[in-house]
């Protein structure tokens, strides 16, 4: 069951490159277009973990009542949660960087939008 897991997700991720391909799209722009769903994807469950830990260590640290150790604790929450929202900017940024050399789009990095747009046969 362990091993399923892996391959089940693989193939998953690859569903919609299948229906675009059925759709008469280049590789190139399937390839674009996995990228666009894979930087969603993370760029919407980073982010949210990411608030949600920030925001319950801000109030585990309100809470502390002047508890040093519950405020050392929460302060490292903090940090943690932080380092965390730095860590999925930065994926999203890696994964548009793919994007843009798969894409070939020029004028930069395109970190919201969807350059697969801009590819041309």
């Amino acid at each position: 069951m362990k091993k399923f897991l892996p391959i089940l997700a693989f193939v998953m991720l690859l569903v919609p490159a299948i229906a675009l391909a059925q759709a008469g799209q280049t590789a190139t722009e399937i390839i674009c277009n996995v990228l666009q769903i894979a930087k969603n994807i993370v760029a919407a469950v980073g982010f949210g973990i990411a608030v949600i830990l920030l925001i319950v260590a801000g109030i585990r640290y309100m809470t502390a009542g002047g508890d040093s150790e519950k405020a050392g604790s929460a302060r490292t929450g903090i940090i943690n949660a932080l380092i965390g929202i730095v860590i999925v900017i930065a994926a999203v940024f890696l994964i548009a960087l793919a994007q843009g050399l798969v894409s070939e789009v020029t004028g930069g990095i395109n970190l919201l939008g969807n350059p697969c747009v801009a590819v041309t046969p």
